[in-house]
């Protein structure tokens, strides 16, 4: 019986550590909505003029996201975009991080 608490307090434990880890990682990611003005597959980066009329270039970390250029968006897509500024670059890590508004993106 208390090996029984014991095990279930610890599984308690490691989810609130996981749920804490992962809306700190889901808090560092920026928001920024505007339309595709280039991209390159090779060199997987993609440039968005931003609603602001800002341009930024992104660079692609995810399959997901470089497949998604390849088949679904295109040069004046609007697209929602969710980065990571790392070491003076801003990454898309998930294929979520990139997103079209038009249906099937």
């Amino acid at each position: 019986m208390k090996k029984a608490r014991i095990m279930a307090v610890l599984m308690l434990v490691a989810c609130c550590l996981m749920l804490v880890a992962g809306v700190a990682i889901a808090a560092d990611k920026i928001n920024v909505k505007g339309k595709i003005k280039s991209y390159d597959l090779d060199a997987k980066t993609v440039t968005v003029t931003a609603d602001d009329g800002k341009e930024m270039t992104f660079t692609i970390k995810s399959d997901k996201a470089l497949e998604k250029l390849d088949d679904r968006l295109f040069k004046g897509d609007e697209v929602k975009i969710r980065y990571t500024e790392e070491g003076g670059k801003m990454l898309l890590l998930d294929g979520n991080d990139l997103r079209g508004t038009k249906p099937g993106c």
